[in-house]
């Protein structure tokens, strides 16, 4: 029987590797454009084929690179949806010109030798500064010179107009036909360079042997491990996003001493605090492991450019002066929601005569919560909801989203600082602990002021997959914005990953002038590559 067994496992596996030789695209990647200035802004699409790698599909989140043979230069996670994401990310301002890959997998990828990964190369080339790192091959002889005023037609997508003026509307339609393909994407970017380089070939997947990574089925996984020696058994571990949006989450200890934290729902930029604690409350310090690949090419091709230097000086300070201009920032939206539910009472401190702590609130208006003492340690206990009597399990109290459990810091706590506080009466269960209640403090600044962090606590900057970001661009329509004094050096006019099924697209053109490519991208019922491009010419009436 164990015989058959294997012989079966060996057939499924051969058929697989056989399917596997036949296609390559585990994942698709599409950009913006193919040539960035350093410090830019790179739009990357991801899409999945689940019927290549089976259990691959239910992936939430997507790892992209972008690296040289010396190091990787920028990172980014991708929230993915049914297989399908898209993020921005930032191109330092050090990089030097020449060809970087773009490597693109997610975790349950990394069960498969990496160099069946999808690759791309990308240009990026240093207007301010040269290094003696770059491998840029500028040639006016070059035989792709660019043809400034041709205009390509093309019956399956167009413009409305040929030329326009800055700030003028433009409607781009294209086929029903195209509308149908699979992962339309629709950049619109300047043309002021022209540049050649091979594409990168991908091998063949073959699964590794002991192969560990499981699939982000229910969102990213944080990875961490406790720092030290002779460790205690049964230690907690928790990690807390600091904010007014409450994020706790329990680790799960692996065989391999790492503890995964399973952050579904959190997206972004957070500021995280990582913890592990024994069950006396005594604490370890706990660092968070890189969840990338990091794999850099063994080498890569020359670029060959041709360019033109006024269109890239032209380009630099306009990037230069968009990096300058102040960012609005937005109202982050106050979530009060725990486990589903809504706080039983919430005290907004600004409508009470204010105390200087957190102790003395409590005492004098906080509502079935007490203070106590319990094996010769000061805690905060709940009253139970369906009883008169206090619970018997500790209160998990967290101020702005972080879980501190030395209650006596929390109380002498300046209670100036706090805005609200949010009482969940109740059981809950956070990963195998149950709690007899939370209460929750939210302070005015969201980013817990003056609180002391333990030096076992370690609290860090981590970027969570970004999920679907929207390419922001200014709205034109009335004439008071037209006439904005604002600069607008837009070099990505519009970028929209998720065409498909549109036939129709309107944006607004920049303060830029030249000639700008349309590139719609994408697959067909067949799998053949989709590239169509429609050209039109920005001008100033002047």
């Amino acid at each position: 029987m164990n015989m058959k067994r294997t012989i079966i496992v060996m057939w499924l596996s051969l058929c697989w590797l056989v399917g596997m030789s036949q296609t390559l695209d585990l994942m698709r990647i599409y950009t913006d454009k193919d040539c960035y200035l350093a410090g830019e802004k790179l739009w990357v699409k991801v899409c999945l084929d689940d019927d290549i790698l089976p259990g691959n599909g239910m992936s939430k989140v997507a790892y992209v690179e972008i690296c040289d043979t010396a190091q990787v230069r920028a990172q980014g996670k991708v929230a993915l949806q049914e297989g399908v994401g898209w993020a921005c990310i930032q191109l330092p301002p050090t990089m030097h010109s020449g060809v970087y890959q773009l490597t693109a997998y997610t975790r349950y990828m990394r069960n498969l030798n990496p160099e069946s990964f999808p690759r791309k190369h990308v240009a990026v080339l240093n207007v301010r500064t040269t290094s003696s790192d770059d491998n840029l091959v500028a040639n006016d002889s070059v035989a792709f010179p660019i043809p400034l005023q041709e205009n390509s037609k093309s019956s399956l997508m167009k413009s409305d107009k040929e030329t326009y003026g800055i700030r003028e509307k433009v409607t781009m339609t294209w086929s029903a036909h195209l509308a149908e393909a699979k992962d339309l994407s629709l950049s619109v970017v300047r043309k002021d360079c022209k540049v050649q380089f091979p594409q990168p070939e991908t091998a063949v997947p073959v699964p590794l042997s002991g192969a560990r990574w499981q699939a982000e089925c229910e969102g990213h996984i944080v990875t961490g491990r406790v720092v030290g020696d002779s460790l205690p058994k049964g230690l907690l571990a928790q990690l807390s996003c600091v904010g007014k949006e409450m994020r706790v989450f329990e680790g799960k200890k692996m065989k391999d001493e790492t503890y995964r934290f399973y952050a579904h729902g959190v997206n972004g930029e957070q500021d995280v605090v990582l913890s592990a604690f024994n069950n006396v409350g005594k604490a370890y310090r706990m660092e968070v492991e890189s969840p990338f690949a990091e794999i850099l090419p063994q080498q890569l091709p020359d670029l060959y450019c041709h360019f033109l230097d006024s269109a890239l000086i032209d380009r630099s300070v306009a990037l230069q002066l968009a990096q300058s201009m102040p960012k609005a920032v937005l109202p982050k939206k106050l979530d009060e929601v725990i486990y589903g539910q809504l706080p039983s009472k919430t005290y907004n401190l600004d409508e009470y005569v204010r105390f200087n702590t957190v102790k003395e609130c409590i005492i004098e208006f906080v509502l079935g919560a007490a203070i106590d003492k319990k094996g010769g340690r000061t805690i905060i206990k709940m009253l139970q909801e369906d009883s008169k009597e206090y619970s018997l399990f500790p209160v998990l109290v967290l101020i702005d989203g972080v879980a501190f459990y030395d209650h006596p810091e929390v109380l002498a706590y300046n209670a100036h600082n706090v805005h609200y506080i949010h009482q969940y009466r109740g059981n809950y269960v956070l990963g195998e602990t149950i709690y007899g209640g939370i209460l929750s403090l939210i302070t005015h600044r969201g980013n817990m002021p003056d609180m002391r962090i333990n030096d076992d606590m370690q609290m860090l900057a981590y970027e969570f997959p970004q999920n679907r970001p929207v390419f922001e661009m200014p709205d034109y329509h009335k004439e008071e914005m037209k006439a904005s004094r604002r600069p607008d050096f837009r070099h990505t006019l519009y970028w929209d990953p998720a065409a498909e099924g549109k036939t129709e697209v309107t944006f607004f053109t920049s303060d830029m002038e030249g000639t700008y490519v349309a590139t719609l991208n994408g697959m067909d019922a067949e799998g053949k590559k989709i590239e169509v491009k429609c050209e039109f010419v920005i001008q100033s009436a002047e």
